[in-house]
Parts: C-alpha cells; structure tokens; sequence
C-alpha cells in the first residue's frame, strides 16, 4: 500500500498540485519558515477515496522536513490529550458548538500565533471572566432588541 501512495506522488496531477502549494506558501515551511531545507506538501489530514491531487488546497501545506517529521510523530499524542480534555468537561452539544465555531474561524494570524492566543484566553480566569461578561452582554442586548 505504501508502494501505491508513493507511486501516486510521482504522478503529474500531484506534481501539478504540489507546485502550486509550495508557490502559495512563497516555498516556505508554515511552521518554522524555513525556506532552505528540502520542503514537502503535508496533507493535514487524509480523506478516504481521495487521490493526493484531489485535496481541497487548505489542507494541504508546506513544511519543511524537520516539521513534517515532527508533525507526524507528535500530532497523534496531542490530539488525543486534546480529545481527553473535551470529553472531560464538555458534553455532546457543547463539542458541537465547539465545532462549529472552528469550521468556521478564519484565522488572522499565523496558525502559531492563533493558538497561543486561544492557550492564554483559556488559561486566563480574567480572559474567561471577560469572554463571559460580553456574551451575557450580547444575549441581553439581543433579547432587548427582539422583545
């Protein structure tokens, strides 16, 4: 089966695709932005029945070796520690909140940046106090303006 998948990666459809992606992201790696180092396209996750130059192009992503081997022996461990979490203080309804607004963040800053951001607002009993006391807020004002 490995065989297959890196016979597919020397086809000229994933060649095609390939370039594209490295040209999107200026041939630098997107997490440590080196753009010496030998760069790959990493899928960021795998769809079943999809050929590699079938990916839609934002899951697909330049690294550079390093961080391609990094991201493929440590994704696993912090996805389930992340998975843990969730099923330890949220219920069914709230991952689907959870969800949603993830499907439909829009990130204004370099992925890094975004989730340490996101690390510090949930570590943060003032940052959470904050997000808080605006969402009662925005409920208040809503139910004001529909009343």
């Amino acid at each position: 089966m490995a065989s297959d998948y890196s016979e597919k990666l020397k086809d000229p459809r994933w060649q095609k695709k390939r370039l594209l992606i490295l040209e999107r992201d200026e041939w630098t790696c997107q997490i440590c932005h080196n753009s010496e180092s030998t760069l790959v396209v990493h899928h960021r996750r795998y769809l079943l029945n999809t050929e590699p130059w079938d990916y839609p192009d934002e899951l697909l992503v330049t690294l550079c070796e390093d961080c391609h081997e990094s991201e493929r022996e440590i994704r696993p461990e912090y996805e389930k520690f992340l998975l843990d979490d969730l099923h330890d203080k949220f219920f069914a309804d709230d991952l689907r909140e959870l969800a949603l607004g993830f499907s439909n963040l829009k990130l204004l800053h370099e992925s890094r940046v975004v989730a340490r951001v996101f690390q510090m607002a949930l570590s943060s009993p003032e940052i959470q106090q904050e997000l808080l006391d605006r969402y009662f807020l925005e409920l208040k004002s809503r139910k004001k303006d529909n009343g």
